[in-house]
């Protein structure tokens, strides 16, 4: 029996015993070349290239750290076609965007789990082998023009014309057209910038492209949004399955890089006689889709079936006129948790009056007001109904003494937080909201 060869490794690190440590983990799959810096890493590239299939890069290291080898790796041939996943210790944003930026496909963080490891160096290479394939089969069948740049997916126009031949060609089979849309997107986007976001697409895309089967149509039809035609399906339960499996891989994200409120959204429409194009479908799809989302995310829904609303999506309404506070605020609060934005108190009086809201708090910032306006605006909110009623956070801005006495003394208040907000410390604070309230119920 021949044996398969083993993929070669090439671990970049200043440390002996990060080096062994990843050695014991790996040798067993891979072969393993070792780096102490920079500079060996580029020397043995420009030799090896060819012959290597993955780097581990430590971004922090003497004489050429990572940032400057990731620099260097879009000038040099041998590298740029070589999957690179960066090595830290730190989880600061800055240092995951700085490393995307140049290139970077994923992270690992320090201490190393070694399932995570494992899974993480997989799913890269797996996701430049469907990439390699991709290429090969546009050389072969002249497919350039209908594959999206980015993700290797088909685009719109080729996902629209094929799904169209398929209902057309076979009107007595089943298809179902899956649509599927991440989740919070774009306060991503606006937090942590394009390179990130970007990332994201990329890492769905190749989760679609593994989960699904080779004669399943998969396209990506706009920014976040993606649609698979599962043909010839035999029954609803084979499609609810993959959804099911779908959602669940961005709910428990083992072995994806991505931030921890992005999830996917999943629309599902099974064919009928009537369905002739990509729009006639796309049309039942897209209504399940928004369901899904109506019921508060990261869930499937399928066209044509009755759906129970009990399990209401909550609301926090925000009075605010700042786009970053908005974004801050979408990008920290759960799936279940959506941003009513309002502009004046009128406003807030408004929906209590004519909508029927599960409201799970108000934020109210103040932190653009100028000091004459303080006073009369918190002897208006204290003469509200709502006052009391739900929780009460206002927003202060950082080093306004007088923002923030006007808040901490007023009854009703129930938190306080500072402008510029920090992502981190909202999601900390609104689990212990989630804690407290579970704790009520129980009692």
């Amino acid at each position: 029996m021949k044996l398969q060869k083993k993929e070669k490794l090439l671990i970049v690190d200043d440390s002996r015993f990060q080096r062994v440590v990843f050695r014991e983990m790996l040798a067993e799959k891979f072969e393993i070349l070792e780096a102490v810096d920079g500079k060996e890493c580029l020397e043995i590239i420009k030799k090896n290239g060819n012959n290597i299939d993955i780097v581990l890069l430590d971004l922090v290291m003497p004489n050429m750290d990572g940032f400057e080898v990731l620099r260097k790796r879009q000038t040099i041939k041998e590298f740029e076609s070589i999957p690179v996943i960066a090595l830290t210790t730190s989880n600061e944003i800055s240092f995951q965007t700085e490393a995307f930026e140049l290139g970077a496909n994923d992270f690992i963080m320090k201490p190393v789990d070694a399932r995570i490891a494992i899974s993480r160096i997989n799913n890269t290479l797996e996701s430049v082998r469907h990439l390699k394939k991709v290429l090969e089969e546009q050389n072969s069948w002249k497919l350039k023009s209908q594959i999206d740049e980015m993700t290797h997916l088909f685009n719109k126009i080729t996902t629209e014309k094929m799904v169209t031949s398929v209902l057309s060609e076979f009107p007595q089979k089943k298809q179902a057209l899956i649509v599927v849309d991440i989740d919070n997107f774009k306060s991503v986007n606006d937090i942590l910038g394009h390179k990130v976001g970007d990332h994201i697409i990329c890492v769905v895309a190749g989760v679609l492209s593994s989960l699904f089967r080779n004669t399943d149509i998969i396209g990506r039809i706009g920014g976040d949004e993606f649609v698979v035609l599962m043909r010839n399906v035999p029954d609803y339960n084979v499609v609810t399955k993959k959804a099911a499996q779908l959602i669940d891989l961005f709910e428990n994200k083992e072995g994806l890089s991505i931030p921890e409120n992005i999830s996917v959204s999943v629309g599902i429409a099974f064919s009928d006689d009537n369905d002739r194009t990509f729009s006639d479908l796309f049309s039942k799809s897209d209504q399940a889709l928004y369901m899904s989302k109506k019921s508060g995310k990261a869930c499937f829904s399928i066209y044509g079936m009755e759906y129970d609303n009990q399990n209401q999506t909550k609301e926090i309404i925000l009075l605010s006129d700042s786009r970053n506070i908005v974004s801050t605020l979408e990008y920290a609060l759960p799936n279940f948790v959506k941003i009513k934005n309002v502009k004046n108190l009128v406003q807030i009086d408004e929906l209590f009056n004519t909508e029927k809201n599960v409201v799970a708090g108000i934020y109210i910032d103040t932190s653009e007001l100028c000091e004459n306006e303080l006073e009369q605006f918190w002897n208006d909110i204290k003469k509200k109904k709502w006052i009391g009623k739900y929780p009460i956070t206002a927003i202060c801005k950082e080093g306004e003494l007088k923002q923030m006495r006007y808040a901490v003394t007023t009854d009703g208040i129930y938190d306080m937080v500072l402008s510029p907000i920090d992502a981190g410390m909202i999601k900390r604070r609104v689990r212990k909201y989630i804690d407290e309230e579970k704790q009520r119920n129980k009692i």
